[in-house]
């Protein structure tokens, strides 16, 4: 494992791992650092008024929250996160995600998002 800290490079020996990392574990959490970096390099979510800041997700231990503005720019997302997930053999649930929508700070009803003629993300009711 490399980790870049100040203007230090940090290199570990291989890590084996053989059951699966435990969700929370701080090795988990550094392994979602680029997924953070990859889903901040779209330019693409909810911006902020005053400050300009877009903010494009949430990441909690292993919750992931999803905000864009349109249905197109969260299938983006999606496939961010479904290729970073499997380069890193991580499976994140696509069956337990869903979606809402808000226009002007009001819940609406939407349409389910498509992913592929497998998978659909289901409105939260």
């Amino acid at each position: 494992m490399r980790l870049h800290a100040e203007n230090e490079l940090i290199e570990t020996e291989d890590i084996k791992i053989q059951c699966g990392i435990f969700q929370g574990d701080s090795l988990f959490c550094i392994c979602l650092i680029p997924l953070t970096e990859q889903l901040n390099r779209l330019n693409a979510g909810y911006e902020e008024h005053m400050t300009k800041i877009k903010i494009s997700h949430l990441l909690y231990i292993d919750d992931l929250k999803l905000i864009a503005k349109s249905d197109e720019e969260l299938r983006k997302h999606i496939q961010t996160v479904t290729t970073f997930s499997d380069d890193m053999h991580m499976d994140f649930g696509l069956e337990k995600c869903a979606k809402i929508t808000f226009k002007k700070g009001k819940l609406i009803h939407s349409q389910n998002l498509v992913i592929d003629i497998n998978r659909e993300i289901q409105e939260l009711e």
